[in-house]
């Protein structure tokens, strides 16, 4: 019960997930609600209309996701098939009276496509929230893995609570040290990493609201 009684200023920021579904309302081409390690439900692609050589039909692509540790997950993914958003409704932890809680979820994201095409890992957009009193230290990290593996993180201490919002935390960009989907491949699996850990003294509270990214498709040379 302890993870449940964070500081008012955690418990409030709950309504802040919202707005993330309002960014990615765009997008709600697949759309579902799953709770830890369920599939999700595949959505069903719009025809392609752009012309673009370069993205596969969408009717022969799927792109499911788990997820572990984040809570109940919601996930969107464009027309397309070139842009995605994942909602957390659980992923955060912090410290207060009771303990202190870190945060580990992990997203698993796979795609299925036709052959003779190939996207470089998507970038990656993690956004959240963090306040800190005292010397309290929250440290985020995020990795992204396909053919390799590209992470980020950064440390916050001195946060007022009164600026609230949902803000960006951390920012992977596509392909880089993540590498590619290998030519010739009909699927590959991206993961996804997001970590929060609490240190120096104080209380703390940290929450991974959303996730989003480009996917970069381009045909096999």
């Amino acid at each position: 019960m302890g993870r449940f009684q964070l500081t008012n200023e955690l418990l409030n920021r709950r309504v802040l997930s919202c707005l993330a579904m309002l960014i990615c309302s765009s997008l709600c081409v697949a759309c579902a609600d799953t709770s830890d390690e369920v599939e999700m439900v595949e959505g069903q692609p719009a025809a392609l209309g752009d012309g673009d050589g370069d993205v596969p039909d969408p009717s022969q692509v799927s792109v499911k996701a788990t997820a572990s540790g984040c809570g109940t997950m919601n996930t969107q993914v464009g027309a397309l098939n070139k842009e995605y958003a994942f909602t957390f409704d659980e992923a955060r932890g912090g410290r207060d009276d009771f303990g202190t809680y870190d945060v580990a979820c992990d997203v698993e994201v796979t795609y299925n496509f036709p052959a003779g095409y190939t996207f470089d890992a998507p970038s990656l957009d993690v956004f959240g929230d963090v306040y800190t009193e005292d010397a309290a230290v929250v440290t985020v990290q995020a990795s992204q893995s396909l053919a390799g593996t590209a992470s980020a993180s950064k440390t916050f201490e001195n946060i007022d609570t009164d600026v609230e919002g949902v803000f960006e935390l951390l920012s992977i960009p596509a392909g880089g040290q993540a590498g590619s989907a290998p030519c010739g491949a009909t699927s590959a699996t991206v993961n996804v990493q997001l970590r929060a850990t609490i240190g120096g003294t104080g209380r703390a509270s940290v929450e991974f609201n959303y996730i989003d990214g480009l996917i970069p498709w381009r045909r096999c040379q």
